[in-house]
């Protein structure tokens, strides 16, 4: 899975697209329910998925503890089951969309924001996450985060947007222990 990262005048979008063995409904459960939810998306969210709901943000280990409070909340936009979730995330948009496919689904996944810095940081995190709800899906458990596959993918990305959108930022400072690679 391999993110895109355009630029659509002051904003920014990373993109993610991946093929599921799974119908658009059970795709659907995984991103809504708060349970499946919390399992693969990288903090609690706490609200109804309505339009105009408020959202609020929690990071289970306290990698949000430094954040602005305005930057742990955000405002769903959008909700069409079982094809279409939009919602703020402090200033960032995280749109998920849900497209039969043979069988399957393809998922849609993009991450909007106006700092292109936030590129490369977001695409490794993102890709762990998604990876996690493919293992969700599958009825399997999710894969704790292990900073060396993510500095793997973090290097990567960063080699592959610092030409066109400038240095990125790496992890923050203050990121709690993580499981660390053998």
């Amino acid at each position: 899975m391999d993110a895109t990262f355009t630029r659509k005048d002051t904003q920014y979008t990373l993109l993610f697209q991946r093929s599921l063995p799974h119908p658009p409904e059970k795709v659907w459960r995984v991103l809504t329910e708060r349970k499946l939810l919390r399992q693969w998306f990288p903090c609690d969210i706490e609200g109804e998925w309505e339009a105009g709901a408020s959202l609020r943000f929690t990071f289970l280990n306290g990698e949000g503890d430094d954040l602005p409070e305005e930057q742990m909340l955000g405002k769903v936009l959008v909700v069409d089951p079982p094809r279409l979730l939009e919602f703020s995330w402090g200033d960032h948009i995280i749109r998920c969309r849900v497209e039969a496919e043979g069988e399957g689904s393809k998922l849609i996944f993009s991450d909007s924001f106006d700092d292109a810095a936030w590129g490369a940081r977001n695409a490794a995190g993102w890709e762990s996450c998604l990876e996690n709800l493919d293992l969700i899906l599958d009825g399997a458990e999710a894969v704790k985060f292990v900073v060396e596959t993510w500095l793997e993918r973090f290097e990567y990305y960063r080699s592959k947007f610092e030409p066109q959108a400038g240095p990125q930022m790496g992890m923050p400072e203050n990121y709690p222990d993580a499981d660390k690679a053998d």
